[in-house]
């Protein structure tokens, strides 16, 4: 492991959730920003990659989503590991995003982590025998809004499950209700919830989640799906789920 003795550009400290994909990974995955800068990013990803490996980045900056092409530069191998990586291929409405996400982080209220709208399908445990359906609205590494059929009350304690797909395994993470309020149609009531794990595996949860809505055929007409399978078509066309 090798790491540059002197730094380019400024790196700024933000859990962005990502997806990203590698000929030297059986299919795509997810991971974390831990910083970011101009010309790279500290990444958490659950298996190590070899410095000189390529891989393809989508990067969730708030409202927009970011392509890249990153080559690692070095490795801390752990559980998840550690990248450093540098940009090879970032243009277009892609480097805007990028630089207006880095504009923000350098200003006088950076982001811890970010809030990315999902509409997808969970289930909340409240106990082996208690299960409540809901829908998530949005999520960051440290928790969700998401809309159930009932009223839970504040400092309720809960699981919430995102089901198999295809491949992907399950994904669950313990939360605890902090609010409540109806919904604008009056249909169910919108929860905000908090994690009770740490920063990591909530990063990993969100990585997990988003991962199911993109690559789901029935979200395959929107913007972020068709950069997600544009981007990996080129090299896992034969490795996607499934």
């Amino acid at each position: 492991m090798t790491h540059p003795s002197v730094r380019q550009h400024p790196r700024f400290p933000v859990r962005l959730p990502l997806l990203f994909d590698s000929p030297a990974v059986p299919g795509p995955g997810g991971g974390v920003t831990l910083n970011v800068s101009q010309g790279g990013l500290l990444l958490d990803v659950p298996k190590p990659l070899p410095p000189g490996t390529p891989a393809s980045l989508l990067l969730f900056t708030g409202e927009c989503v970011a392509r890249a092409e990153v080559v690692v530069v070095w490795t801390v191998e752990d559980i998840p590991s550690r990248l450093g990586v540098r940009f090879t291929w970032l243009t277009g409405n892609d480097h805007l995003a990028w630089e207006r996400l880095l504009a923000y982080q350098a200003g006088v209220r950076p982001r811890a982590s970010v809030r990315i709208p999902v509409a997808l399908e969970v289930t909340c445990l409240l106990s082996p025998d208690s299960r409540v359906p809901g829908q998530i609205q949005n999520l960051s590494d440290g928790g969700l809004m998401v809309s159930l059929g009932q009223e839970l009350a504040p400092r309720t304690r809960l699981a919430v499950s995102v089901p198999p797909w295809r491949s992907l395994p399950p994904v669950e993470m313990q939360a605890e209700v902090v609010w409540t309020r109806a919904t604008s149609d009056g249909h169910g009531v919108v929860h905000g919830l908090r994690f009770l794990s740490d920063d990591r595996e909530g990063a990993f949860f969100v990585a997990g989640t988003l991962l199911r809505q993109l690559l789901d055929p029935q979200e395959a007409s929107s913007d972020r799906s068709v950069y997600l399978l544009a981007l990996l078509a080129r090299t896992a066309a034969g490795r996607l789920p499934g």
